[in-house]
This record gives C-alpha cells, sequence and structure tokens, in this order.
C-alpha cells in the first residue's frame, strides 16, 4: 500500500511565505490538500504566492503582516480564520540576518535579527495558540537554522536568535502536548534562497560546500519536505525535536 502525505481539510499559516523556504513550503502543502494563509510583509509577494496556488488549483489567501507587531501577528490569525474557519497547522518562518563581524553590529541590528526571528516567532505563535488549544490538536513548526545549534561566525545576532527559538520549541512541546499538538523545528543549512544569495556570493558557493558532506547547498524544497513532514500524520508522535536538514552540516544531536 502506498504512503501519502494527506492534508485535506486542514489549514496552515506560513509566515515569510512570499519567497524561497516558505512559499516552497505552501506550495507543497497545498499540494497535499491543504489550503493555506501566505503572510508576508510585502503584500504584493504574499498575495502573488497565493495568486500561484489558486492557478494550480489549491486554496490560498495572501494576508500582508509584520510579525514584530503584535497586533499584526493577531490579525493574520484572525483573517485565516474568517477564510478557512479553522487553523492546524503554524510555520513560523519569518526571519531576516545581519552579516556582520560582530563588533560592527548596532543595537539596531540586535533589534531587527531578534525582532522577527525570535520575538516574531513569539508573537505568532501567541496569536495562534489559543485557536489550536481550542480545537484540540494542531500542528506548530519553527524554522530555526543550523547557525542556532553550531554558531555561525559573521551571523552572531541571529545564531543567538535562533538558539532562543530552539529553546521555545522545546519548552513550548511540553506544554502542548497534553492538547494534542506538536511543537518541532526544521534547521536548515545555507539554502539557495533570494535571501541568501548575497552571503552565498560573499563567502564563495565552492568555498562552502566543501564543508557539506553532500557536498552542495540547500534548495527550498529540501527544507520544505521536511516541514510537510512534521505537519503530517507521520510525525503524530514526534515532539520537541530539532532536524537539521543541512547535507549534513551539522550532526548536533
Amino acid at each position: 500500500m502506498a504512503v501519502t502525505i494527506d492534508l485535506g481539510g486542514k489549514v496552515a499559516l506560513i509566515t515569510g511565505a512570499g519567497r524561497g523556504i516558505g512559499r516552497e513550503t505552501a506550495r507543497l502543502i497545498a499540494a497535499a490538500g491543504g489550503r493555506v494563509a501566505i503572510v508576508d510583509l510585502l503584500e504584493d509577494s504574499a498575495k502573488a504566492a497565493a495568486a500561484e496556488i489558486a492557478k494550480s488549483g489549491g486554496q490560498a489567501i495572501g494576508v500582508s503582516a509584520d510579525v514584530t507587531k503584535p497586533a499584526d501577528a493577531l490579525r493574520m490569525v484572525e483573517e485565516a480564520l474568517r477564510a478557512f474557519g479553522r487553523l492546524d497547522i503554524l510555520v513560523n518562518n519569518a526571519a531576516r540576518w545581519t552579516v556582520k563581524p560582530f563588533k560592527d553590529l548596532t543595537p539596531q541590528d540586535y533589534d531587527t535579527d531578534i525582532g522577527i526571528a525570535l520575538l516574531g516567532t513569539l508573537h505568532s505563535t501567541r496569536a495562534a495558540v489559543d485557536a489550536l488549544v481550542k480545537q484540540g490538536s494542531g500542528r506548530i513548526i519553527n524554522v530555526v537554522s543550523d547557525a542556532g545549534r553550531v554558531g555561525e561566525p559573521f551571523l552572531t545576532v541571529y545564531s543567538a536568535a535562533k538558539a532562543g527559538v530552539i529553546g521555545f520549541t522545546k519548552a513550548l512541546a511540553k506544554e502542548l502536548g497534553r492538547y494534542n499538538i506538536t511543537v518541532n523545528a526544521v534547521a536548515p543549512g545555507t539554502t539557495r534562497t533570494p535571501g541568501a544569495q548575497e552571503f552565498i556570493q560573499g563567502v564563495g558557493e565552492e568555498k562552502m560546500v566543501k564543508a557539506y558532506p553532500l557536498r552542495r547547498l540547500g534548495e527550498p524544497r529540501d527544507i520544505a519536505s521536511a516541514i510537510l513532514f512534521f505537519a503530517s500524520d507521520l510525525a503524530g508522535y514526534v515532539t520537541g525535536q530539532i532536524l537539521s536538514v543541512s547535507g549534513g552540516y551539522s550532526t548536533a544531536g
């Protein structure tokens, strides 16, 4: 008997989904039968991603929201509930990284990286958790980074922010398990996305891939596939876990 992932009847909200990993995740969830609320700071990007899914026969809405603002986080969840009547899957994907030596970083750099990656995850999860608890089921999937597991030079504040999300993931899993809500995280290595191109070019791709046992950088589909697994019934007994999807870059436990 074939094993398939069926998200029919499920609703997912994905932050930072106008491009890159978030957009590919929305495509995969929609292809598995899920309905998707695509959230991005840029309204045009969110609506374009939703239109792409609709053109392929799926159901999606595009929502503009700034996850650093609690009121925006509440509104995006309300829009998803109003459009689809329920919420089953939250993917906290929105992030920003500042690539500089630590001695050159400013307090504004701290606020930006931590505000989106860490506080944005807290705001989005707090906005969604009541609906999941009331429903008695759900999936929360945080996109972190191997930088948060092993540290990455010139990404010091980003590494700290993602390490914070890793701790949050493990703690929240222990709180929400009683409500049949799982909380897990996917930790990409360097992935070929629009946001990472400047970093990849700056370091040099040929040099970077030498640190990866599989000798290539990640593609958005690699990361989205792991998120799809955590969103599915296949991962129903998995919670509080951090899965590195990084071609072997990190072997952290």
